[in-house]
């Protein structure tokens, strides 16, 4: 079942907008939109001047209604990146106007000008925050992936730069700021390209909408090498296949917005193992040395070297291959406290962490109701069905007592079949509630190979009545629980016996 297929489609307006008009029409709307750009597409290089500038202009705005038609079918919590969008398709449409008022209007020899770089700038920045807050919707628990692909796309947008466009630009004689503004525009595209490849090579799922937008930016990123290699600055004059590669771009932006995947996309994709490996500290090295190596290859082919360029290059590079070293230090870090602190079989705190939890609370002066259970039964599990299926019994148990304590209780498997419960914050009274919804939870049997086994437990309680060592506290609810094992019914299973730490004392 998809998302979609989750969606209450009858929600309206109540108060401010919260729902969805319509539910989405399958694949009619798509191929439609597919079949009139690609058309438009096709007749494109046998159209006159003024019939280009027509078609140009109607396909870029027909992408502006696909995405105002994705964005009213989107949830309200996801449609920020379509806003960037909207934003960016209406920045690129006044660029487009303003390059063709230029040439046909005003009889310019070429439609760069003020206005058209102003508009262009806002539409490339829009639609990187665009295409940024989906990779990091998508990829947000893959942060580590995320740095990598982005180190090895600048890394890769450095070395188109410096040995492919920078030497033709300088020598066609392109202004400094159209310079500027392509080296900009190779780095952010290539950036999100590297990003969305990482996106789509750990997507456990086929995504058309994320297989779209990759194609919208890898469309966008050859319109622009390919206008700054072929397209005389200054001049009006271009191949046809410059601006078909933009609106390819331009009708893939249209198609992720109509996408019913599109909400697959916007949301949290899987979290790829991220280890700090051979391989791992191998590529990080050589991101570091791939840009003074770019700069050293240049100077031995007597070409032209962008210095401030690999200046800044590495001013980003090395924060981020040290950020991400940083990352997943911390991550392995995490896991082996995690892993130090919680018991491999049920996932419940171990019994060190169980201590350190104990004395902060004793520590602060709070009260506390501890739980000592032993389990009634179950050496004959292990017994009869192994150790793999005790396991398994004791994985079930730990879920049962789980939903038992309270919230911001601690449930902790001390070892073997005994569990210890800390209340913080508790009085007697929540302990025999307590008691009283541990003994029937333990009323179900446990099914073992398909066989209901039931078992009993013997619970021991204490608590403080004042200051109090935490060692000492969990001797008593021991001692308590020894005795109320000693006194148990005979029958099995069935009867949890109780102990307090006011009837016993402690065994030494």
């Amino acid at each position: 079942m998809s998302v979609f297929d989750r969606v209450d489609w009858t929600a309206r307006r109540v108060g401010r907008y919260r729902g969805l008009h319509q539910e989405p029409t399958g694949l009619g709307l798509s191929v439609g939109y597919l079949i009139f750009c690609g058309v438009g597409i096709m007749v494109y290089p046998y159209l006159s001047d003024e019939q280009k500038m027509v078609d140009f202009l109607l396909l870029s705005f027909a992408t502006v209604p696909a995405v105002m038609i994705g964005l009213n079918r989107t949830p309200a919590g996801h449609r920020k990146p379509f806003w960037f969008m909207l934003a960016a398709l209406v920045s690129f449409n006044a660029s487009n106007v303003a390059w063709y008022w230029y040439v046909f209007a005003m009889d310019l020899p070429s439609g760069d000008g003020a206005a058209v770089g102003l508009f262009a700038a806002l539409a490339q920045v829009f639609m990187f925050a665009g295409a940024i807050t989906i990779v990091a919707r998508r990829g947000r628990d893959d942060v580590g992936g995320m740095i990598d692909s982005t180190i090895m796309s600048m890394v890769a947008g450095g070395v188109l730069w410096n040995f492919v466009l920078m030497p033709h630009l300088r020598e066609a004689g392109a202004p400094a700021m159209s310079q500027i503004a392509t080296c900009v525009m190779v780095f952010m595209l290539t950036g999100i390209f590297g990003c969305l490849v990482r996106l789509l090579l750990t997507a456990r799922e086929f995504i058309p909408a994320l297989w779209f937008l990759l194609t919208a930016m890898g469309f966008s990123l050859v319109g622009v090498v390919t206008v700054a290699l072929v397209v005389v600055p200054g001049s009006s004059d271009r191949p046809a296949y410059t601006d078909m590669t933009y609106l390819a771009g331009y009708t893939a932006v249209g198609l992720t917005a109509l996408a019913r995947s599109v909400v697959r996309l916007l949301q949290p994709g899987p979290a790829p193992a991220d280890e700090l490996s051979k391989e791992r500290l191998v590529f990080l090295g050589l991101a570091l040395c791939a840009m003074p190596a770019v700069g050293g290859a240049s100077e031995l082919l007597d070409r032209d070297v962008d210095m401030a360029l690999l200046a800044v290059n590495m001013a980003a590079v090395t924060p981020l291959v040290m950020l991400r070293i940083w990352h997943v230090w911390s991550e392995r870090v995490r896991v082996l406290h995690y892993q130090a602190s919680v018991d491999p079989v049920t996932n419940l705190p171990n019994r060190a962490e169980f201590h350190r939890r104990l004395d902060a609370a004793l520590g602060a002066g709070r009260p506390v109701v501890l739980l000592f259970c032993d389990l009634d039964g179950f050496k004959s599990v292990n017994d009869r069905y192994g150790h793999a299926r005790g396991d398994q019994v004791l994985t079930d148990l730990a879920g049962r007592l789980r939903g038992c304590a309270r919230p911001g209780d601690t449930v902790s498997r001390f070892g073997g079949d005994e569990f210890v419960i800390l209340c913080v914050d508790a009085q007697r009274h929540d302990a025999t509630e307590l008691c009283r919804r541990i003994e029937r939870v333990f009323r179900p049997p446990f099914v073992v190979a398909g066989e209901p086994v039931r078992l009993g437990a013997s619970i021991g309680v204490a608590w403080n009545d004042g200051p109090e060592d935490g060692e000492r506290l969990i001797r008593r609810a021991d001692a308590a629980m020894y005795t109320a094992k000693q006194d148990r019914r005979a029958t099995p299973g069935l009867q949890i016996c109780l102990a307090t730490s006011e009837r016993v004392t402690p065994r030494p």
